[in-house]
Parts: C-alpha cells; sequence; structure tokens
C-alpha cells in the first residue's frame, strides 16, 4: 500500500500494528489487569511503573512520566527522529512512502549500497592478506575487535583496484563519480581510485548506513587525511564519526566527550571510554550540535592542546551552548591527544583526568584570555576585563553572578562597574538561534491524526506571514507541531538556518536551498495566501496551535488516568488538576 506523506504513514501504522507487539520483543512486559506492565526502559527503577494499554495503544511509565503512541515508543528507545521511526515501522508493516521523503529515500539507496559495497571491499582487504594499512593499525596498538567494530579497511596503492571491482558488480561510473569513490583523468578519461595507500575509516549515519569514508596516508601524501566528497546521503556538517555506535553508551553515562578526529574515537572506544564521537575533519557546526542533543544535555571538549585545538574547543563551545548543551572542556597532561594518552596511562586514570581538569567554557574562555594579558599592568587588565565582558553578556542571570567576583577580582575592579561594562550593548553581531529541526521531529508525533485542511492552511498561513515579517519566527518556535507537510517541514528547516535577528528572510536565498517540490509548495504559498492583518493573523494561528495541542493533552490525560491501577496518588492527584484547568479554559 502507497501513502502519500509521512503523517498518513503515521496514520497507517497506528491503524495496523499493535504496541504490545512492537514493545513486547523489546521490553519484558507480562498483563496486569486490562493493560500489560513491565520495567521502564527509559529510566533504572527496580518497581515496574511502566503500563501499556493495549486498548488505547499507548503506553505510560508512572515514575518518569514517558508516555505516547507507538510511533513515540520507537523514537524514545532508539533515539530516532520522527521521520525515521516512521520509516522503520512502515517497512516493517509492508507500507510505502510515496511522498517526497519516500522518494527521496528511494533515491538515495543506491548510494548506501555502493558505499556499503566499498567499505566491504576495503575491509576485506585490510583483514585477508598482509598489506601496509594493517602493519600501520597495528603499531598503533589496534586490535582485531576493534577493526572489527569500527569496518576499517585499507585502499591499496592500485589506480583502478576499486574502481574495477565496483564496475564488476554493476555499479554505474557515475555513482561512482558522485560518491567520490572514482575520478576521471583529465589526460585520457580514464577512471582511477579517488583513495589510494590510505587507511580507510567507514562514516555511519545514527541508522547505521555507510555515507562515506576518511582516509588517511600511510606513505607520506600532503593530504594526510582524504574525506568523501558530498552527495545526497554525506553532509560533514550534519554527521559525527562513531555516534552510530556510541550513542546509547552517550545517553547512558549523561555526557557526549567530543575529540578531534578518527583515531581519537577508536583509541578512546578500544580503551573502555566509550562515550565519545568527533566532528568530521571540520569546525563544529550547529547541526552536529543539535544531532548531539538528541542523546544528550552535556559535552565534554576534549581536542589537542595545540593551538589549533584551543581554537576548534573555543568556537566549540559557542555552538554547544548555542544548541543549549551544558558545556565543559577538558585538559589532556603531556600535550598528548586523547588516543595517546589511553594508551599511555589506561580508562581509569583517563576518567580521572576528565574529573579533576575539566572545567566550564565560560572559565575555559576567562582562561585563555587571562593569558594574553598582564593583570598587574592597568591598560592591559582593562582590555581583559572588556573581552571578558563579550563572553559574560550573553549568560543568564544566574551564571553571570557566579563569574561576576571573580572576574572582577581578576581584573581588580569593583563587581558594579563590571555589572556595568556587561550591560553595555556587544558591538558583535548576535549569534542565530540554534536550528528547530530535531525539536520538531521530536514533538510531530504528538501531532496525532492525518492533517486535515485546516491545519495545512494554518501551515500555509504561518509560513508567509513570517516570510513577511521574519520578527515572527522566534514566536512560532514553542510550536513546532505547526508544520504538517514533508514540504512545509522542509521551508521551516530552511527558515530556521537563515534567521538573523534584525533581518528580514532573502527570499532568493530560502529558494535556492529548496528541493523542487518544496519549491512549488512556496510558490503557491506565495501565490495564494494572503494574510492581511499580519499581528492578527499570527495571533489566530497561534490559538488554534495552542487548542489544539490543549484538546490532544487533555485526551491524553484521561487515557493515563484510565491506567492507572494502584499507582502513585500524588502523581495522579497532579494530573486531575491539569485535567481541570485545561477543561476550564475551554468552559463557554
Amino acid at each position: 500500500m502507497a501513502v502519500t506523506s509521512l503523517s498518513s504513514a503515521a496514520e497507517e501504522i497506528k491503524s495496523r500494528c499493535n504496541i504490545v507487539d512492537v514493545i513486547s520483543p523489546l521490553v519484558t512486559i507480562k498483563r496486569a489487569g486490562s493493560n500489560y506492565k513491565g520495567c521502564c526502559p527509559f529510566h533504572k527503577e527496580k518497581t515496574p511503573s511502566f503500563v501499556v494499554s493495549e486498548q488505547k495503544q499507548i503506553y505510560h511509565c508512572f515514575g518518569c512520566g514517558k508516555s505516547g503512541d507507538v510511533i513515540r515508543f520507537i523514537q524514545e528507545y532508539y533515539n530516532m527522529s520522527f521521520p525515521d521511526a516512521v520509516r522503520r515501522l512502515a517497512q516493517q508493516y509492508g507500507i510505502e512512502i510515496d511522498d517526497y521523503a519516500g522518494e527521496m529515500g528511494k533515491k538515495k539507496e543506491p548510494y548506501y549500497e555502493a558505499n556499503r559495497m566499498a567499505a566491504r571491499f576495503y575491509f576485506d582487504s585490510f583483514t585477508k592478506k598482509a598489506n601496509p594499512g594493517y602493519s600501520y593499525m597495528y603499531g598503533r596498538g589496534i586490535q582485531p575487535e576493534t577493526v572489527k567494530k569500527f569496518g576499517l579497511g585499507y585502499a591499496d596503492d592500485g589506480w583502478q583496484t576499486l574502481s574495477d571491482y565496483m564496475l564488476a558488480q554493476g555499479t554505474p561510473e557515475s555513482l561512482l563519480l558522485e560518491l567520490g569513490l572514482s575520478a576521471k583523468s583529465s589526460k585520457n578519461d580514464k577512471l582511477y581510485d579517488k583513495f589510494r595507500s590510505r587507511v580507510m575509516f567507514p562514516i555511519f549515519n545514527t541508522m547505521g548506513k555507510v555515507i562515506g569514508f576518511g582516509g588517511r596516508t600511510i606513505v607520506g601524501d600532503d593530504a594526510k587525511y582524504l574525506n568523501s566528497q558530498e552527495s545526497i546521503v554525506f553532509e560533514k556538517k550534519r554527521n559525527l564519526y562513531g555516534l552510530s555506535l556510541t550513542k546509547k553508551e552517550i545517553q547512558d553515562e549523561g555526557y557526549a566527550i567530543l575529540v578531534e578526529g578518527y583515531m581519537d574515537v577508536i583509541g578512546l572506544y578500544q580503551g573502555g571510554v566509550h562515550n565519545v564521537c568527533a566532528a568530521l575533519g571540520t569546525a563544529l557546526t550547529p547541526e552536529q550540535a543539535q544531532l548531539l542533543k538528541r542523546y544528550t544535555k552535556k559535552a565534554v571538549l576534549c581536542l589537542d592542546s595545540d593551538a589549533a585545538g584551543i581554537n576548534a574547543a573555543m568556537r566549540g563551545c559557542d555552538v554547544l551552548r548555542a544548541a543549549g548543551l551544558e558545556v565543559r572542556v577538558m585538559h589532556v597532561d603531556d600535550g598528548k591527544d586523547p588516543d595517546e594518552y589511553i594508551k599511555k596511562h589506561g580508562a581509569d586514570e583517563f576518567r580521572a583526568l576528565l574529573e579533576k581538569t575539566t572545567q566550564t567554557d565560560i572559565d575555559f574562555k576567562i582562561g585563555l584570555i587571562a593569558q594574553k594579558y598582564d593583570l598587574n599592568d592597568l591598560s592591559q587588565a582593562l582590555r581583559f576585563l572588556k573581552e571578558v565582558a563579550d563572553v559574560l553578556r550573553p549568560l543568564s542571570p544566574v551564571e553571570a553572578d557566579l563569574y561576576i567576583p571573580k572576574v572582577a577580582k581578576m581584573g581588580g575592579i569593583s563587581e558594579g562597574a563590571l555589572r556595568r561594562e556587561i550591560e553595555t550593548p556587544s558591538k558583535k553581531a548576535p549569534a542565530p538561534p540554534p536550528a528547530r529541526r530535531d525539536s520538531q521531529e521530536e514533538e510531530a508525533v504528538k501531532a496525532g491524526p492525518k492533517p486535515d485542511e485546516s491545519r495545512v492552511m494554518t501551515e500555509r498561513m504561518l509560513i508567509k506571514l513570517c516570510l513577511q515579517r521574519s520578527d515572527l519566527w522566534p514566536k512560532l518556535q514553542d510550536y513546532p507541531e505547526a508544520f504538517v507537510t514533508v514540504e512545509g517541514d522542509r521551508i521551516a528547516a530552511i527558515l530556521s538556518g537563515l534567521y538573523r535577528e534584525n533581518s528580514d528572510f532573502d527570499l532568493k536565498s530560502v529558494r535556492e536551498r529548496l528541493d523542487e517540490s518544496a519549491l512549488a509548495y512556496l510558490d503557491r504559498i506565495l501565490d495564494e495566501v494572503i494574510t492581511g492583518d499580519e499581528e492578527e493573523a499570527f495571533r489566530g494561528c497561534i490559538e488554534k496551535l495552542q487548542r489544539r495541542r490543549d484538546k490532544l493533552r487533555i485526551q491524553e490525560i484521561m487515557d493515563i488516568l484510565s491506567m492507572a491501577e494502584g499507582e502513585d496518588d500524588a502523581q495522579l492527584n497532579e494530573l486531575m488538576r491539569e485535567l481541570a484547568a485545561l477543561q476550564r479554559k475551554y468552559i463557554k
């Protein structure tokens, strides 16, 4: 069966599948009256408080409060976005998603398959016969089980070894060129391998699909590392190396350790520190920070101690903080990188070092600034204070209160003077707000029924209003469920990336970033939607969204209360108070 959108696929899934059948293979649940009960998979508990209602087709934990339908469960359990959870269940139940997302998924499959074949070829080359790549990695202490875990490989020194193999398997030449596995000679137009004489690091997305490669030279090539070119399945800024393997450990530990490169991830993992990942040879991006935020609220930057590593840490602090993550910075002794340190000292000492040296991002920045100035010199102390004021200015009042006494003492001035300096507007351009797509995906499952015409019209109106009045965009961030179509979701993601405070949206820039389907949808909105009074129209849209959200919450609370059998009275009383308040809100 083919359906026309992710939303309609979600409804078809919920009508076909039994939530008990989906959850029971993953969580031990036993019948308890009319429901099923077990220990919650989302928090540690000894007394079962996780209830699944076959009648209502929902779950709720009376311990941690997590609840939702079958799609929400798959999101939470596997740390998936809403679209990925829908696609996973759709595949399981034989539902074809015949929309932009589905068509794009079909288009991507040959790319994934070609990368998978190449990864297997490189892995076999690495493990099945003696080669310089194996000798190099063995010399660095990498064990066979680690090689298998990360799928490490070897590209030999032949000019056409991989290309000939892939062509023989039926892979189109155009696909090899597009993925950057092969290139063409400008002299004779012949195909040749892009990666040669390199240890190969396959890069996986969070779904476990190979999306690209990193290759480290073992013959002294000028380019120490060579990465795959970007393609429809690989954007460096949207992926983190190792995350597909370590996301569960990151979630369990409550924080991620962000390191600089492939070998740092592999070295720490082999050494026993598993909650680790790395950016892909680029400065940390907002998209990577948002991806990491799916799995944790805290990140520890553990980068090299050279100038480049320090500068990367400075930039990374800002990006992670902007995404809403709690940020720490760790110092590695002796000027060694994390891979070298854990090989020499082991996991226990690495963790002890983390505990000993880790400091907040603000302390880290203040310390670096202080190193630039002689604070005993009045003019230098003044420059120090002005520079630190820029660091403290964006902080919340509570955070600022923690740092102001310390900095004032360092600079030899009163706290009041420092506060006045901080309150002086900065001349620096404000940072854009963090991307919102992930939170939208997480909330989208709560939207419930298939989008009706009224919801689509609200989405269209809001897009038009925000294009006319960019100052309305931040006010919409609390309502991610406003975007109900695939095209609307794509437009929202673009607007989020382009938003700048006190600047209008550049329609040309929006259009350039849209695929054909979303662009056609945008053109229809621009041609057909009439907004009238912008403030009034926006307020009306928000009221509709809030009304629908409240009604869904009312139904959710009623369903949860119907599942309660001898549960905690305090939580039930709180739910009933919330229900009464919501119901009074809509009594005429």
